[in-house]
């Protein structure tokens, strides 16, 4: 038992009031002389014995109420028994199944530490949840252990990043709604990586507990393929050789020696050993990745040296195919220009457009629709055919180039664009500029 406002219990001097008044204040009578008792009513006097009694009984209530007045006041309270405190308790039991949680067997030990917990909850309601980068609760808060065993038995590996943040947002939003004490048990492999950006993201409220539980004793050494740059897609036939480079990087792990080879549809096409530093990272590159045309599924992995095999490899796809038609629209006699743009296009992407130039008397007859793009360069004039033809092209998702030169000064607008020419200026070149 205790109070809250223990300062009032100052007021128990109070109680001395009615002592006082009781005790020390009684009222006394003088005897009067009179002349006769022959007009005075005989009556029993009640004794000395029940007077004492019923003043007793007024100081008992006066000093009963004034106490529990004060007691009133000073707030009291009392600590439940841990029988009671237990059946209004709420047991989360949250077993991390983030993508780290593959490794070994560190989710089969989560899931065996959970089953103990729930042996031991007693009577109080419990609930189970899988966390990853997300908090999902598996049940409702219930007392049937076999309901609780069973979601914990269901809790598979996953896919995602952990993130104690996103954990700490989602039980706080859980005690909003939950007013009993919650006692959360954290089944994880306690990630540095899966730390919040700040410490003020991982605030718990007043009446949650938190319960950790490591599923590993100590870190294990991992080599992993940390990246890979690849180009996504690449075409034709005789192209620059395509260069692969893969980041391999250990943790917790001594210097080693690794061998990471390169996968191609599943043929391995080359292979290559690497000195991996302790607890560093090193960088291998095959300079030639030959694909067939289509989609190919492509792979870098290395040697499986751990218990978290999941990491030892690294998945991307590559895309063979033609290039693309871009239609490049210019003056007739202007060679300067499509020699510089088709430069310009061979030398960035791996030549992923091969550039058709035609002059704009001849440009009407052509086909928009089988051109990446186009481009009119600064054209003298429009045929009225060829600015209809573009005009459509552009209207169902076309993409137009329109380069106004020198000889936009001899028109009033901008062809297809529409946009008015409202000055043009003339300048003079000298040698040297």
């Amino acid at each position: 038992m205790g109070l809250f406002a223990p300062w009032f219990l100052a007021g128990l001097a109070g109680l001395a009031l009615p002592l006082y008044l009781h005790l020390l204040k009684r009222q006394t009578t003088k005897p009067k002389p009179v002349s006769s008792l022959m007009f005075f009513e005989s009556r029993t006097q009640s004794s000395t014995r029940h007077r004492r009694l019923r003043y007793f009984l007024l100081l008992a209530l006066r000093l009963l109420v004034l106490l529990l007045l004060i007691l009133a006041f000073a707030n009291p309270f009392v600590n439940r028994n841990a029988a009671a405190i237990a059946s209004n308790r709420l047991v989360l039991l949250v077993v991390d199944n983030s993508f780290s949680m593959r490794a070994g067997t560190r989710l089969a030990d989560a899931k065996i530490a959970a089953m103990g917990v729930l042996s031991g909850k007693g009577a109080a309601r419990a609930q189970v949840g899988a966390f990853g980068s997300q908090l999902h609760l598996m049940t409702q808060p219930v007392e049937d252990q076999s309901a609780l065993r069973a979601a914990v038995q269901a809790i598979e590996p996953g896919d995602g990043h952990g993130n104690f943040g996103e954990l700490a947002r989602a039980v706080r939003a859980m005690a909003e709604s939950v007013h009993t004490p919650i006692e959360l048990h954290l089944f994880s492999d306690m990630q540095r990586g899966d730390m919040a950006a700040s410490f003020s993201d991982l605030t718990l409220p007043a009446n949650v507990t938190l319960v950790a539980h490591a599923a590993v004793s100590k870190a294990q050494p991992n080599w992993t393929v940390e990246s890979v740059d690849a180009p996504g897609q690449v075409w034709g036939k005789d192209l620059k050789p395509i260069h692969v480079q893969a980041v391999i990087a250990g943790y917790g792990t001594p210097a080693a020696q690794r061998t990471v080879s390169l996968v191609v549809n599943g043929k391995v096409t080359a292979t290559k050993a690497v000195t991996v530093p302790a607890n560093g990272r090193t960088t291998v590159e095959f300079p030639a990745l030959e694909v067939p045309y289509g989609f190919n599924r492509c792979e870098v992995k290395i040697d499986s040296a751990d218990g978290f095999a999941a990491d030892d490899l690294h998945r991307f796809a590559v895309e063979r195919s033609d290039p693309q038609k871009a239609l490049f629209i210019h003056n007739y006699g202007d060679t300067r220009s499509p020699l510089y743009v088709g430069t310009a296009l061979a030398a960035a992407a791996q030549s992923a457009f091969i550039v058709e130039s035609i002059n704009a008397s001849e440009a009407a007859d052509r086909q928009l629709s089988n051109y990446a793009f186009a481009v009119l360069s600064d054209v003298n004039t429009v045929p009225s055919l060829l600015e209809n033809s573009l005009n459509v092209y552009v209207k169902a998702g076309g993409s137009l180039f329109i380069a106004a030169g020198t000889s936009a000064g001899a028109r009033s607008t901008i062809p297809v664009f529409g946009g008015r020419i409202i000055e043009t200026r003339d300048y003079s070149r000298v040698p040297d500029r």
